[in-house]
């Protein structure tokens, strides 16, 4: 009988300690799920952004197009676009979004902003405050001679 209770008690102890390692097992990959969701969801609105507001959507057609009218859009309308593709290069930086991501979802647009002299036409391009919008276009720009599509990186 004493035999016996040694016996339940040892493989209670094991029992209980194989419950908690998958809890917390289960509890890391759930925590992983959460975080990859939560950048999901960070980037689906930065890319929203840019795609559903009028002026944004005005903005790129103008300079896909290297239109001179993009000289004559309002000064707050270019900053708020520039600003962002900063909020992309804080997120990128941060690690929200993968270089890669960012590279292949708003490089384009940040390198032909860049490129745009009428973008900048009533704007100062050298200001300290695009310090990080300028740096980020480098990125991109490398980022740009190097790329290769490899889908498992593109990814949250």
């Amino acid at each position: 009988m004493n035999m016996n209770y040694g016996f339940l008690k040892d493989f209670a102890i094991i029992v209980g300690g194989l419950v908690t390692i998958f809890a917390f097992v289960n509890g890391l990959l759930e925590y992983r799920r959460q975080g990859r969701q939560k950048r999901e969801e960070h980037f689906t609105l930065l890319r929203r952004r840019l795609k559903e507001n009028p002026r944004f959507k005005e903005i790129c057609s103008l300079m896909f197009a290297d239109d001179p009218r993009l000289a004559q859009i309002d000064a707050q309308d270019k900053r708020d676009f520039v600003g962002l593709l900063e909020e992309v290069a804080l997120q990128m930086n941060s690690g929200l979004i993968r270089p890669e991501l960012a590279h292949y979802m708003f490089g384009y647009y940040t390198l032909k902003c860049m490129e745009s002299k009428d973008f900048w036409a009533n704007l100062t391009l050298d200001e300290i405050y695009w310090n990080l919008f300028h740096d980020f276009a480098r990125e991109m720009k490398r980022m740009e001679t190097t790329f290769v599509f490899d889908r498992r990186k593109l990814r949250f």
